[in-house]
């Protein structure tokens, strides 16, 4: 594997961290919202 193709799927790997963090903080506020709602 080149340095590049490395580079590049860690660069995937963190992506995917990042967004799926933030989906993550998302749904659980969406959720806590909707606890204190009802």
């Amino acid at each position: 594997m080149t340095p590049s193709l490395a580079n590049f799927f860690w660069g995937l790997l963190y992506g995917a961290v990042v967004v799926g963090g933030i989906l993550a903080a998302v749904i659980f506020v969406s959720q806590q919202d909707k606890i204190s709602r009802s």
